[in-house]
């Protein structure tokens, strides 16, 4: 990347150097060989050429017909097609297929019927058809290069994209994977607790003669028992978790309740970042949140912003606790949560850096991947 956009900034500025030095030298060519006939037409031939590269199509049409006329009057064919020749190669490396197939042919046959009428058949117009055509026809290749080149950067860009967007879903599968494993445990596990609590609870209502008070407080256990395991079951069979922009401003909301300030509302990265990605976003900024007003205390001010990259958004997170701020012993590494964090960004191809900023407050700075041809919202 460095490198191609190195050479596009040499390219750009030894240009115009190039056409320069071809232009000063097709001009002494011009006087030393005497080949000037009409000096206002040899101007036209060469003075246009300055211009080629901003209006090919323009430039080609004066010095084609300044050619023409001045073969007419006697011009030498060798160097006097020089200046054409220039013109012709670059309006045929045009995009446009008007100018490259229809206005360069057309431009090449005035020139050789004017050497055709000046020079005759063989050494006018077989020798102008021979030069126009080799002009043109290395025009043509140099476009059809440039168009292939173009296509291949395209088609690398968008197999980048993919591999990013696969590597994103095979993470989004594994997470979900492990989730899954995880709510089999959980569910097994309490289940089999409550279970037993249950069933021991039932056994000793049974077997032991209770007042009605003690069976009244059985009673309560076995339905909050039987409520709880319900409530488990219900929880960890519903795979939807909800909108991670809801759960995030009930949790800040929440958190400003307690004391927390926010210097503005957090951006809207839903169209910037693919779901598991934003995901990951989400739980930051509540993290962070978190982290700060229990750090901080009440009064922590939280300011977060973005900044977008060529592949890559920056989010900043920065806390700034009230005076005088409250001691900070034990949190120089910070806590297993953005440890996690970090982990689950790395494996998305994001990083993350955090660490206590001066005088006071906590900093945080993580990297997520972009999707193509998204923009910041909410900036």
């Amino acid at each position: 990347m460095a490198y191609r956009i190195t050479a596009g900034r040499l390219r750009g500025h030894w240009q115009p150097l190039v056409d320069l030095a071809l232009g000063a030298a097709t001009a002494l060519l011009f006087v030393l060989s005497g080949t000037i006939v009409s000096a206002p037409l040899a101007v036209a031939q060469l003075l246009p050429l300055v211009w080629r590269r901003r209006s090919p199509a323009a430039v080609l049409i004066v010095v084609g017909c300044a050619t023409a006329a001045h073969t007419t009057l006697g011009m030498a064919r060798a160097v006097g097609f020089f200046p054409a020749t220039i013109a012709l190669y670059t309006a045929a490396t045009h995009r446009s297929p008007v100018i490259r197939w229809v206005l360069c042919p057309a431009v090449g046959l005035v020139m050789a019927a004017a050497s055709a009428v000046r020079h005759g058949p063989v050494e006018g117009l077989l020798m102008a058809v021979v030069t126009v055509t080799v002009a043109w026809l290395a025009g043509v290749e140099r476009s059809e290069h440039l168009r292939q080149r173009a296509e291949a950067e395209r088609q690398r860009a968008e197999a980048e994209h993919l591999r990013l967007e696969r590597r994103i879903a095979d993470q989004a599968t594994a997470a979900a994977e492990d989730r899954e494993r995880l709510a089999r445990r959980v569910h097994d596990t309490l289940a089999h607790t409550v279970t037993v609590m249950l069933l021991q609870t039932e056994a000793l209502k049974a077997t032991t003669p209770l007042g009605d008070a003690a069976r009244d407080r059985l009673d309560v256990v076995l339905r909050a028992g039987r409520e709880a395991l319900t409530e488990v079951r219900a929880a960890l069979a519903d795979a939807d978790e909800g909108d991670p922009a809801t759960r995030l401003a009930a949790r800040l909301e929440t958190l400003g309740a307690a004391g927390l300030r926010l210097a503005a509302d957090p951006p809207d990265l839903r169209d910037v970042l693919a779901p598991p990605v934003l995901a990951v976003a989400d739980r930051l900024i509540g993290e962070a949140a978190t982290n700060a007003l229990r750090h901080d205390g009440p009064g922590t001010l939280l300011s977060i912003s973005t900044e977008r990259g060529a592949e890559t958004l920056i989010l900043r997170i920065t806390s700034e606790p009230p005076s005088p701020p409250r001691p900070r012993a034990g949190r120089e590494a910070g806590g297993f949560g953005l440890l996690s964090l970090a982990e689950d960004l790395t494996r998305y191809g994001g990083s993350l850096v955090h660490g206590p900023r001066a005088p006071a407050g906590w900093r945080i700075e993580a990297s997520f991947p972009l999707r193509v041809g998204t923009a910041v919202a909410g900036r």
